[in-house]
């Protein structure tokens, strides 16, 4: 081929090939000075062009963040400096968002608002103290994406606390059908719930990955936070790997998916409770020993398939009930090994077999005396 022909072919290369797409990469604070800096978050991420990646510097931030465009958001280090902190701003927060099932108002210091792509957040703190909001039908949130995929991970979520409304990370899905993954993560000071995820609908419209995080409630007026991950209708969730520690009513809730490898301790009147979900491997602690709730349980199963096996259950006090099958549940719960309880199995339906491993256990099998199987 001639030099004149081979030129021609690369001219002609060069028209059909797409241009590559620049990273656009802006800076919160002072300490990327090659970079377009802005002295909030918010400025940054509102920014035109839109911003592929927002590196945040260490300092504190008293803002509302709304992100409405794919992008990741993270949290830099600067000589010995790491910490970027999200604050509640002069006043407190704002409400900025209804949640889709019950339509109540709700405060997000993070808001992730129906983004056509995904949004990641990583190394950030997000802090609610001082958020200043009022009654009890007005949630607090560290972090909530509303119809919005994306990843979080080392995150830490605080003191989203109030009159019992506080949540550390809200996932809400809904048309977009999106997939989020919380990972790696520390959850602590809220009142309410650590992990909400559901979406007003009677099919699935959220996937949610759960694992691997810490969670650890405050302690309001009445001795303990409801839950710590609670995954509702219209939600299929993995919880895998994390760690519950005491301080909850509920220690994990789940209605479809998977709960796996879990360490549930302390939990008040239920450790895992499940409508759906399959929940094995897990590790429960001390939990469902309220006395004054004969209905209290480490295991609380209301489903006819989903497989409850190969759990560990050291009960103690004078309930300490370790499964119940809610007169539901039936062979799909077998393999667990019970230590210590008052009560190993509760509400079993007749002519359920179910062989566990059981060790100093008051009783096999018990009922309540308010809701007795027929």
């Amino acid at each position: 081929m001639s030099r004149i022909k081979s030129l021609l072919f690369l001219l002609a290369l060069a028209t059909h090939l797409p241009l590559l797409s620049a990273t656009v990469t802006y800076a919160v604070g002072t300490c990327k000075p090659r970079l377009p800096s802005f002295p909030t978050i918010s400025a940054a991420v509102a920014a035109t062009p839109s911003p592929n990646v927002v590196e945040v510097c260490p300092g504190t931030y008293p803002e509302q963040v709304v992100i409405t465009t794919p992008m990741t958001v993270e949290g830099i280090s600067e000589g010995n400096l790491t910490g970027a902190t999200i604050a509640v701003p002069p006043g407190g927060l704002v409400d900025n968002w209804n949640d889709d099932f019950s339509s109540e108002p709700v405060a997000a210091q993070v808001l992730v608002n129906n983004a056509s792509g995904e949004v990641n957040l990583s190394n950030l703190t997000v802090d609610g103290t001082g958020n200043n909001v009022t009654g009890f039908f007005n949630w607090v949130v560290g972090v909530f994406y509303a119809n919005s995929s994306g990843t979080m991970n080392h995150l830490t979520t605080q003191n989203q606390s109030g009159n019992g409304t506080g949540i550390g990370v809200w996932l809400e899905g809904g048309n977009a059908t999106p997939s989020v993954t919380l990972e790696d993560s520390n959850l602590q000071g809220f009142d309410n719930t650590g992990i909400e995820a559901e979406t007003n609908s009677s099919s699935s419209e959220l996937t949610a990955t759960l694992k691997g995080n810490f969670l650890k409630a405050s302690f309001p007026g009445f001795g303990a936070a409801l839950k710590g991950i609670e995954t509702g209708p219209g939600a299929t969730a993995s919880i895998t790997g994390n760690l519950i520690a005491p301080g909850f009513v509920w220690g994990i809730g789940s209605s479809a998916g998977s709960v796996s490898k879990n360490t549930v301790a302390g939990a008040q009147f239920r450790g895992i409770s499940t409508t759906g979900a399959s929940v094995t491997s897990n590790t429960i602690y001390n939990s469902g020993i309220l006395d004054a709730q004969p209905a209290s349980t480490a295991i609380w199963v209301d489903s006819t398939a989903a497989p409850v096996t190969g759990n560990t259950i050291t009960q103690s006090g004078s309930y300490g009930n370790a499964i119940d099958f809610d007169c539901t549940a039936g062979n799909n719960v077998h393999s667990n090994t019970i230590l210590g309880a008052a009560n190993a199995l509760l509400n079993v339906p007749t002519g359920t077999v179910t062989p566990n491993t059981y060790y100093t256990v008051g009783t096999l099998r018990g009922s309540e005396t308010i809701d007795e199987c027929p």
